[in-house]
């Protein structure tokens, strides 16, 4: 079922495809391996992969406790789309939000004197952050007292530097002791779920909701959710000593089958992969040919059958967005919130 885009009359130039089953799977061995309940960050449209698609997804499932969004815009819209449990905005509050906040009964999140006197008197509910080594958003010293407290949090700064990361939940403990016991507490990211620590109440993941792994020899075992697929615009021969894409940055050494693919760098593809990523057919391994453009990305069909209108992966089960950034030298986060919108979704 294609639920946004790809109509029957335009069809699809690229597609980004979520397995249901494997979201729900996800999110099911997250609360095995933690046995905490989740509160499921969305933000940026869910990773860029479609707040539309995955919010109905999770509103489903019983591990879900609550969200967790950027901004009181994000807020509105998941309220609008009919989320009823809480929904964190991590990125504090502005004075012009408060209304807003009040209105769609959101929960900011505190990290910041400001914060606090912009919600004032009002009887509006809050999390509580703590800056225990991330060195961004977070109160250092200051502990909060405060009866409309529903929450205390920090973040991780380096999950794979076992060491720091132990220091900081030490220190994010000491802080936890100031508080009741009737408050939600987290701390586990994706990857910060492998420290299992004890006195946290929920975990606060997104990238592991769609099968990344985030760490090397991460324990738990997650089903990558997503494919990201393109179709073939041109297939043609060119003459030995024919330049390919802008600068002329590659030059055919010989006579070459080559196919343009209907995504580029507006699509998400990191122009880092030029002359030396590759896309796939079938398994195939297509070398990307010159320099990747806004909208097409030219490919080596040396002894393939590719044809116009044939679908390229760019991303599936066996090649992760992971495997991708690693390749172009980035964080599969930046990827993932780069495919743009008119990238089609569909669920599955």
């Amino acid at each position: 079922m294609v639920e946004r885009g790809c109509s029957q009359s335009l069809g699809c130039r690229s597609l980004l495809t979520i397995k249901r089953s494997h979201i729900e799977h996800n999110i099911k061995e997250l609360y095995r391996f933690s046995g905490k309940k989740i509160i499921a960050v969305i933000k940026s449209d869910a990773y860029g992969m479609g707040v539309n698609q995955i919010a109905p997804i999770l509103r489903e499932l019983e591990e879900v406790d609550s969200f967790a969004v950027a901004c009181a815009q994000e807020g509105v819209l998941l309220r609008e789309m009919g989320i009823r449990r809480e929904i964190l905005i991590l990125g504090g509050i502005l004075p012009e939000e408060l209304p807003v906040v009040m209105d769609y009964s959101l929960t900011p999140v505190v990290s910041d004197i400001e914060h606090l006197k912009v919600i004032g008197k009002e009887n509006v509910r809050f999390h509580v952050k703590y800056d225990t080594g991330m060195g961004r958003l977070g109160f250092l010293d200051e502990v909060l007292k405060d009866p409309r407290i529903a929450g205390v949090m920090s973040h991780l700064s380096t999950p794979a530097d076992r060491e720091f990361s132990l220091l900081q939940i030490k220190r994010f403990g000491e802080i936890v002791k100031e508080y009741g016991k009737d408050i939600k507490v987290h701390i586990e990211s994706s990857a910060g779920v492998i420290y299992k620590v004890p006195f946290a109440t929920h975990i606060r993941v997104g990238l592991a909701i769609y099968g990344e792994k985030p760490l090397k020899d991460y324990p738990l075992n997650l089903k990558p959710a997503v494919s990201v697929r393109a179709r073939v615009l041109s297939v043609k021969e060119v003459p030995a000593g024919h330049p390919i894409s802008y600068g002329r940055t590659f030059v055919a050494p010989k006579r070459m089958k080559v196919g343009v693919v209907a995504f580029g760098y507006a699509d998400g593809l990191m122009k880092s992969l030029s002359n030396r990523g590759y896309l796939l057919y079938d398994g195939v391994k297509l070398p990307i040919l010159g320099n990747i453009t806004m909208d097409m990305t030219v490919v080596d069909l040396s002894d393939t059958d590719v044809k116009v209108g044939d679908w390229i992966t760019v991303v599936d089960e066996k090649r992760t967005f992971g495997d991708l950034a690693r390749e172009a030298g980035t964080i599969p986060y930046e990827i993932m919130c780069n495919i743009s919108s008119r990238v089609k979704r569909e669920v599955i």
